[in-house]
């Protein structure tokens, strides 16, 4: 298999990041604790996406991440930890903030990444 190029994390950070913000962005903070409960679907697909967003980040070229020091690169890769191995207990508290405040930067650096990368091969 070929090694992946920057482009290819990138796109899949920017993919799980769009997914989690849509699937959980816009829910009030009482809708998401009980999400466990109330919707486990959307629970699920969250803590899915919160380990597909870290592992792709784990993936990410160390030039990318030290251009964009602004985000918590290792916070987000961490965040795949605890949803992989803590999948019972995750504290929906800490999770929260995180989607609605630490995302939207990422998806805004990732696609800054994305632009360069384009522009780069023109």
């Amino acid at each position: 298999m070929a090694p992946r190029t920057a482009k290819e994390p990138l796109t899949d950070i920017r993919e799980a990041a769009s997914d989690l913000r849509d699937f959980v962005g816009d829910m009030e903070t009482d809708a998401f604790h009980a999400l466990p409960h109330a919707d486990r679907i959307r629970y699920r697909a969250a803590k899915n996406t919160v380990t597909e967003l870290g592992e792709a980040i784990k993936t990410l070229p160390k030039d990318v991440r030290e251009r964009n020091p602004d985000v918590d690169w290792k916070g987000f890769a961490g965040l795949r930890d605890m949803a992989a191995h803590q999948y019972f207990n995750i504290d929906t508290r800490r999770l929260l903030p995180i989607i609605k405040c630490e995302v939207p930067k990422l998806i805004a650096v990732v696609d800054a990444e994305l632009r360069l990368l384009e522009e780069d091969k023109n």
